[in-house]
């Protein structure tokens, strides 16, 4: 459902203006020495060990958790090895969750002890750590959410800087979009890697987490002095969170619990594109496409013209950027769809209209606009429900499809107590979700699918599934809007198409995003919450 590398390129494309800014330090490593010769020793704990029962019941925390876990080709797999315990340290009574692999270069006890050397409201950002293995000759610093993951060993100086990695992508997190304008009012930030992030790739994730630490140091440290007015405003917005958490009064307060889930059985453990081998039928289209200078849907061109990260080229260049007005059998009586086409996607433009034409005629109705490019990576289908628009990427699924359109019917039902209920009684989960501790949106997008290939005069078990095992959350879809996912069914009078732009031909990229595009952009895609960084060992 969510094109995580696609996201992170496209958000990351919307900052298209170059960013130049001067370091303060050639790199804030040469800070955290410092640092951590004012961090308290080590807080002493109890332990208890979790039965392999109890692990066995729980959904792996985050796919860092799973590799370790499920995953028998995965470098972190070490499921026969690994222990998991709750650390209870003496300033805190509520214990966090520890996953030790006895194959890894690191002891148990030195593990515990990263936690035990931060202030109990610090340590309170980390919800679970985790201690696994990797190949030979390399090490690895991972965060997901307050989930923090080390592989092989730790370096020195690491538990600091994992507690900041927490506070930056953890949930809540700080918000990027303002520390950007904290930049943008100054004249440096932290560290030449940061400068270098900004500059090329238009990332400032590094320049966050580097001023936390300079923030941590003139907090913490205050001598010899440092000079870094040239970044007060980072100084200025960065600070209260860090201070937040350091010196929040109480044992551990505010203390982020693991993500801990029951597990549920996967009905398609291989993801919905199994069910693409028996296709749907799709209606007879007529196809007709339009002139350059008939336009382009504005969204369609909005977002097709966001550069690419990395360089000036836009998703889609110009000329390859096609529009066809496509009118299907089912739908005689209703306006054709307007259709938008990189002519270099992956998908080609027969396909597409193919593919569209295996929605329903009642979900298909759900959509103004179709947009398909092309995308190197594993392709998938996203929605923006306030636009009604549909976002194609790569050699993307029918079923990644038909999850996207259903989102443009949901209007919140999802979060119902209708569906809630339902969904919780049922014994599976038809995919992994995303976010296991509130999965209600990806069920009900990945269960319209089935539904639909349940209603094409096909079923499921006449597919070679049983889906029996979620059956409840089959029959909450139906008695909500079954009809638009019946074969036979009748098309509605959409939304009126975008309106129609005609870009100046001697300038063909605009200028940059406007709030429109940009919009949907957040809404298209989630931004991923994994941050992890390789090392090779010495």
């Amino acid at each position: 459902m969510v094109i995580t590398a696609l996201c992170q390129l496209t958000l990351l494309g919307l900052a298209s203006a170059q960013v130049v800014k001067r370091p303060l330090l050639n790199s804030v490593d040469e800070l955290l020495p410092k640092i951590d010769a004012v961090l308290p020793a080590a807080q002493k704990y109890s332990l208890t060990k979790w039965t392999t029962a109890e692990v066995d019941q729980v959904v792996p925390l985050n796919p860092l958790w799973r590799d370790t876990l499920e995953d028998e080709d995965s470098e972190f797999y070490c499921k026969n090895d690994l222990t998991v315990y709750n650390v209870t340290f003496i300033d805190c009574p509520e214990p966090w969750l520890v996953g030790h692999c006895a194959k890894a270069e690191t002891t148990k006890e030195a593990t515990f002890d990263l936690l035990g050397r931060l202030p109990s409201s610090a340590r309170g950002v980390i919800s679970d750590l985790l201690l696994t293995v990797m190949r030979p000759g390399f090490s690895m610093r991972a965060a997901y959410e307050n989930s923090v993951v080390f592989a092989a060993r730790p370096a020195p100086y690491d538990e600091f800087r994992m507690m900041v990695t927490a506070l930056r992508i953890g949930s809540p997190g700080i918000p990027e979009d303002e520390f950007e304008e904290a930049v943008a009012a100054d004249s440096c930030v932290a560290d030449q890697p940061a400068a270098d992030k900004i500059e090329k790739e238009g990332e400032y994730q590094s320049a966050l987490e580097a001023g936390l630490i300079v923030v941590a140091y003139l907090k913490l440290v205050k001598s010899p002095p440092l000079d870094a007015s040239c970044m007060q405003k980072q100084l200025d917005f960065l600070k209260p969170y860090l201070d937040a958490r350091w010196d929040a009064p109480g044992e551990c307060p505010n203390k982020v619990p693991p993500n801990i889930s029951k597990y549920k059985p996967v009905a398609f453990p291989d993801g919905l594109q199994v069910l693409d081998v028996d296709p749907v039928p799709a209606p007879r289209a007529t196809v007709v496409q339009w002139d350059k200078s008939d336009g382009y849907p504005e969204l369609c061109w909005k977002l097709s013209q966001i550069p690419k990260m990395g360089g000036p080229d836009p998703w889609c260049k110009a000329e390859n950027l096609n529009i066809y007005n496509v009118t299907y059998s089912d739908c005689p009586d209703q306006d054709p769809w307007a259709l938008c086409h990189c002519s270099d996607a992956q998908i080609s433009a027969d396909s597409m209209v193919t593919k569209f034409g295996r929605l329903t005629p009642g979900l298909r109705s759900h959509v103004r606009h179709l947009l398909v490019l092309n995308y190197d990576g594993i392709g998938a289908s996203d929605s923006a429900p306030d636009y009604q628009f549909i976002f194609s990427a790569g050699d993307a699924p029918d079923s990644s499809l038909m999850t996207a359109a259903t989102t443009l019917l949901a209007d919140g039902f999802y979060y119902t107590d209708t569906w809630i209920n339902a969904t919780s009684r049922d014994t599976c989960w038809p995919t992994m979700p995303y976010n296991v501790k509130s999965p209600w949106y990806e069920i009900f997008s990945a269960t319209g699918a089935i539904y639909l290939y349940d209603s094409s005069g096909k079923s499921m078990l006449e597919r070679g599934y049983d889906v029996s095992c979620m059956s409840n959350g089959l029959r909450a879809l139906g008695a909500y809007d079954g009809s638009d996912f019946k074969q036979g069914g009748k098309c509605f009078k959409r939304k009126p198409n975008d309106p129609i732009v005609h870009p100046d031909t001697n300038n063909l990229l605009p200028s940059g995003p406007n709030a429109v595009s940009e919009g949907i952009m957040k809404k298209l895609f989630r931004p991923s919450s994994v941050w992890k960084e390789i090392r090779k060992s010495n």
